[in-house]
């Protein structure tokens, strides 16, 4: 059903010829042009036979008839092969002609709705359609036409009731729409030079855009550099101030909180940037994007939104962290229950579902006494390292012994080297393998941080491109600590 009303459409619709802009629109003019046509002399003929008067139906039906059959024609065998001046001039001539022939076969003569329709109607529709010389050509077969019924009303072949001379009708009436060629060539005239304005204007838009764009990756490129640096001379002088001494803690929160600023100031550039080209994109083309460029863009600004909302939500746990503010709210669970809610979480907020494995035993009723938010937020950072650095999926377990819950979240990415390990779970740091992959090393130290927190560990085991992290926390954590 779908494919026919598509195929419907397309045939309605005119037909685009890239790079033609004044091609394209003689093409929408004379599409609109005959399916209005179409649509309206379709009822007029099924409806003659209860309207005309005695007389008078052949003439109508002819004419009806004959515009309906040129109208379909010039759609569908001229224009939708591509033929558009073609089809321009032969709906013009058709219709010309059509009038020509009612005016002559009837009575009215120079008073007659036909030849008024010929004099007024066509030459607008001709220069629309085919060009000021073709409006030019209409009026003067109208002048010609005129000529004829002038003589065909004082010969008294044609007997019309007018109250004027023919002559001096013929001439008021021909002089007062042989402007309509004139009228044409100012439209047209000011249509080209309107388009050529806006093409201006784009042309200046897109070139500002670009430089803006230079502008903005010298600026970082130049925010990168600087950021490297400082932290590069950060580093030293920490090293050099621990040697000395060591720093008051509130010291200490407040450079970290500098630095977390700073990071990630620049760290939002770039998915922020990816937002904005991706949007702008999709407003200024939309249309004429093919389904694919548009979800792809779809994707880089979901994608951007999901690193952003991890970021901001890595650095406030930082910070909290930091502070010692967190405080966990214990609650019970079942552990089928507790496995089915964070399931049903994580698949939620992770960018990449799909490639989430969540594997646990059904019907354990088993009590488990945790803080269901914090321990969602370690599976949430574990497994976005796991899609971040894996192209497989990332398989979950939960299982149980007599006083613990394991979670193990496996990956088959690109590994830990060994001798990086003991050092993956410190603030900001990145293994050296990591490459190009977004990031601040802020994860594994909020999911230790949070796992000490529930007085349970978490470990690393990596060999080769497979890296697993079990988290072990207590099935009912001590009283005694919860209160510290």
């Amino acid at each position: 059903m779908m494919d026919v009303v598509t195929r419907l459409k397309s045939q309605l619709n005119a037909p685009i010829f890239p790079g033609e802009e004044e091609k394209t629109r003689q093409a929408y003019l004379i599409n609109l042009i005959a399916i209005t046509g179409v649509f309206l002399t379709g009822p007029i003929w099924a409806v003659l036979p209860w309207l005309s008067e005695e007389g008078s139906l052949s003439q109508f039906l002819f004419a009806v008839t004959a515009v309906l059959l040129s109208l379909i024609f010039a759609k569908f065998g001229l224009l939708h092969r591509g033929r558009v001046r073609e089809a321009g001039f032969f709906l013009v001539a058709t219709l010309w002609l059509i009038l020509a022939i009612i005016t002559l076969w009837g009575n009215e003569g120079l008073a007659g709705i036909p030849f008024i329709g010929a004099i007024a109607l066509i030459p607008l529709i001709a220069g629309f359609v085919s060009g000021v010389r073709a409006s030019v050509i209409i009026t003067v077969l109208n002048w010609i036409l005129g000529g004829v019924l002038v003589w065909l009303e004082m010969t008294t072949v044609i007997s019309t009731s007018i109250m004027y001379e023919p002559p001096a009708r013929y001439l008021a009436l021909m002089v007062m729409f042989s402007a309509f060629p004139l009228l044409v060539y100012l439209w047209r005239r000011n249509f080209s030079e309107a388009i050529e304005q806006v093409r201006v204007v784009e042309q200046a838009q897109a070139e500002t855009a670009a430089y803006r764009r230079q502008n903005e990756l010298l600026e970082e490129a130049v925010a990168a550099r600087t950021s490297a640096l400082e932290e590069s001379l950060t580093r030293e002088q920490h090293m050099a101030e621990k040697l000395a001494l060591a720093l008051e803690s509130e010291t200490e929160l407040g450079e970290l909180q500098s630095r977390i600023i700073t990071v990630v100031s620049h760290e939002f550039r770039t998915p922020l940037s990816v937002i904005s080209s991706s949007a702008e994109l999709l407003q200024k083309f939309y249309d004429r994007l093919p389904v694919e460029r548009r979800q792809a863009a779809h994707t880089r600004i979901r994608d951007s939104v999901f690193y952003l909302n991890d970021l901001l939500k890595d650095v406030t746990l930082v910070d909290k962290a930091q502070r010692a503010s967190i405080r966990p709210s214990y609650q019970t669970f079942t552990f089928s229950n507790l496995c089915r809610a964070l399931t049903q979480q994580l698949l939620g907020e992770v960018s990449d579902p799909d490639r989430v494995h969540c594997h646990f035993a059904h019907g354990i009723e088993t009590p488990i006494q945790t803080d269901i938010n914090l321990l969602q937020q370690i599976l949430a950072n574990l497994i976005s390292n796991g899609l971040k650095y894996s192209e497989e999926a990332v398989a979950v377990h939960f299982w149980l012994d007599n006083s613990h819950l394991f979670i193990e979240v496996k990956d088959e990415g690109i590994g830990v080297p060994r001798h990086e390990q003991a050092r993956i779970f410190e603030l900001f740091y990145r293994a050296s393998n990591v490459e190009h992959r977004e990031g601040l090393g802020l994860g594994l130290f909020i999911v230790q941080a949070i796992c000490k927190l529930l007085q349970g560990s978490v470990h690393l085991f990596s060999e080769g491109q497979e890296t697993t992290f079990e988290v072990r926390l207590p099935l009912l954590p001590q009283v005694e600590s919860m209160e510290e």
